[in-house]
Order: C-alpha cells, then structure tokens, then sequence
C-alpha cells in the first residue's frame, strides 16, 4: 500500500470547516448543480452515524482550501453478506488550483484511511463519461486495487407543470407529515426497504430521527391507515443554482417504501404527496431508478425517464473480502447524489 501524503506544498485537514466547503464546491462545479449549503453537506456528512475523519480537505500554504472529499460510512448487505462500506462522494478541486497534482493526494489519502478504520467495501458514483470515472480507475489501479462498475442508472423525473393536470382535486386524507413520536412505527418498514435487492444501505436505528425527520430540507410523509403506517416517502427539497442566477428547488425521493400496499393506496399515496409538495413550488421531482421499489406507478404523474446516467462502482477495501469477485447487481439500494 502507498504512503499517500499531501501535494507539494498542501497539508491535509481532517473534519473541515463545511461552510468553507460549500463555498468551494458552489464556486467550482458547473451549474447546473445543487446548492451544496452548509445544510446540504452536512445531511450527509453529519449523520449520528458518520465519522469526520473520512472528510479531508487539502490546504495551502496562505489557508485556502484548495479540495475536498468525504466518505459516508454504512452497513450494507452485498449479495446476502454483512459488509462495513463507504460511499465516496463531493470530490473537488478548486479551479485556483487545478493542475497542481491534489487529485491522486486526495483520493488516497481517504482510501487509506478507510483501511485502516477497517472498511471493506468503497462504493461511488460517477455521471457517465465524466472525468471522475478515470480519476476513480486511476487512483484504483495506482493503488493495485481492483473496481468495478456494477451498475449504470438513471433518474426518473416529472416537471411541475406537466404534474399539476394529473394531481387529485383533494388529498386522501391518509396521508400526513411524520413527527418524532413516528419513528417506532416507520422501524419495520425502513428495516426492510431495500432487501429484494442484492445491495443495499442499512440505516441504522441511531441515525432514523435525524435521516427521516430532523436532517435539513427534509420531510417524510406517512400513509396510514387504521392506525397503521403502510409506506413513507421521505424527500428533500433542494434549491439548483442556474447559469442565469435564476435558480429553482427540485423535489428529490431520497427513501421510499411502498410495503405491502396495493396499486390503488400506492397511487393514492403520491398524488396526495405531489399534491402538498405544490406548496412548495418546485420546478422538478426526481425519483432514483435504481430498482428498490416499484415506480411504475410514478408514471402516472408524468415521470419519464432521464438521460443522464450514473456508473455505480464497488471496490474491495481488503484482499479476499469478496472472493468471488466483484459482481454486478440489477437494482440496489443506496444513496444516489
């Protein structure tokens, strides 16, 4: 394994500042892109759950932080096995210093540190034919670690105001906002979202009240009925920063259980959600087709399929952790940002 030390002339700073962060990120990615505020990173990052020794930053020598990344940890099942993971995510660096070899430092440094926390698995996500494919294969292989694309996905998406001709005259009345007091309820369904499927995310009970109800832009809507809690859709409200400045909030699905519900409470369920979220005046939803649950009937609010697709790697992290190799998988469970 390489020593992997800072770039000439940088020193690496662990659990950085995120309003520093956030300002890297919004000044350097090409718009469109989502606000990456303070709250925004810290949805992922600060989860009861998480661990700020896997978010570096790279520093000049006057103080200014030149990149970052930062890997969120989670349990996940691969193919009927228990594994430690990471997910790798917000990789950038800055424009002011671009060319000046932070990329390798950058990647390194975390996958060394995710070995030495013990974690088998790295997991990514790369938009297809992106620079981030070869910069995640280069760092790999300079490392003499195997990675592997799993899986390429897409998002299925709906536009306001094709929605709105669709939406019920009135809301079902089943449907409510979830609250603290929810959370025992919701625990069977969120332990098994996810479990049809050869990879996925399990959330862990100590980080349900933050992911569900307290993290920011956050709200989970519960379709209950006869004091049962059938499904939740649980979404973020995000604002995309514009090249012209004029900026837009989009809807995100970020976990949804259906459970047993049938078609007809299911499509109940998401016009009564898409009917409150026009409070909220959003321009676009956007709901992951990566095969957890069943969007179908999503079509019916007008979601289409969108073109941009997603590379979903696996890395293994420890030699002979995954002795038949690295598999790919026809849907998953995880984050997908």
């Amino acid at each position: 394994m390489l020593a992997m030390e800072p770039a000439k002339g940088f020193t690496f700073e662990y659990g950085p500042d995120l309003k520093k962060i956030s300002e890297l990120i919004c000044n350097t990615w090409g718009r469109p892109c989502w606000n990456y505020d303070e709250g925004l990173l810290g949805l992922h990052i600060n989860r009861p759950s998480g661990d700020s020794e896997l978010n570096v930053a790279q520093i000049s020598e006057d103080g200014q932080v030149a990149s970052f990344q930062a890997y969120m940890p989670f349990d996940v099942q691969y193919f009927d096995k228990s594994y430690k993971a990471v997910f790798a995510s917000f990789l950038t660096v800055s424009a002011d210093f671009q060319g000046r070899g932070l990329g390798g430092p950058q990647q390194g440094a975390l996958i060394e540190k995710a070995r030495e926390k013990g974690y088998d698995l790295y997991i990514t996500m790369c938009e297809v034919g992106a620079v981030s494919n070869y910069a995640v294969e280069k760092i790999f292989k300079r490392m003499n670690l195997p990675v592997k694309v799993v899986n390429v996905c897409r998002y299925a998406a709906a536009v306001n105001e094709f929605v709105k001709p669709v939406l019920p005259e009135k809301p079902s009345g089943n449907t409510r906002i979830a609250i603290q007091d929810d959370i025992e309820k919701l625990k069977p369904l969120i332990n098994a979202v996810g479990t049809n499927t050869k990879l996925y995310k399990k959330i862990p009970d100590e980080d349900f009240s933050f992911i569900f109800i307290d993290r920011p832009h956050c709200k989970t809507y519960l379709y209950e009925k006869d004091n049962k809690v059938c499904g939740f859709i649980n979404i973020l409200k995000l604002e995309v920063l514009e090249v012209d400045n004029d900026n837009k909030t989009n809807i995100y699905f970020d976990n949804v259980s259906f459970g047993d519900m049938p078609d007809d409470a299911i499509e109940e369920f998401i016009g009564d959600v898409m009917l409150d979220l026009q409070k909220d005046n959003f321009y676009t939803a956007f709901m992951p087709n990566i095969g957890y649950t069943n969007i179908a009937l999503f079509k019916k609010f007008r979601f289409r399929l969108a073109p941009r697709e997603l590379n979903l790697y696996i890395a293994p992290l420890k030699e002979n952790v995954l002795p038949d190799g690295i598999k790919e998988v026809d849907s998953f469970y995880l984050d997908v940002y």
